[in-house]
């Protein structure tokens, strides 16, 4: 019953947070993408999809429950953070990521941009 009411009052203290007068999306937009890389929220986000629909308990298990939890409550946090930025007609270029993230972000989207070109030729 504890991992339950911590899971509510996770996504409640989110949901609180974002109603305070000086809530700023963008702080949340990027510490999002400062912390994951792409190819980490897809693994993720598989993981959480295959424990959902086969009760997945293995030992492959990317992640533990508190990581998962901790990384579904960062997801949901970020896609608010998006749809009040959108709402308040926020302009995202104000987003400061880290150096870091930059080239991270920019390598994974070469490499994905180029496994489509790939599978687009292959198609024609």
């Amino acid at each position: 019953m504890n991992r339950i009411l911590a899971l509510q009052f996770a996504f409640d203290r989110m949901i609180y947070d974002i109603h305070k007068v000086d809530y700023d999306p963008i702080k949340d937009i990027e510490a999002f993408w400062d912390h994951y890389a792409l190819e980490a929220i897809s693994a993720i986000v598989f993981q959480l999809l295959r424990t959902y629909l086969d009760g997945d308990i293995g030992e492959n298990r990317l992640l533990k429950d508190e990581e998962m939890q901790e990384f579904a409550t960062a997801l949901n946090r970020v896609l608010i953070a998006y749809c009040i930025a959108n709402h308040r007609h926020i302009d995202l270029s104000e987003i400061q990521l880290a150096a870091e993230a930059k080239e991270r972000i920019g390598k994974e989207l070469e490499l994905s941009k180029k496994i489509v070109d790939f599978f687009g030729r292959l198609s024609e």
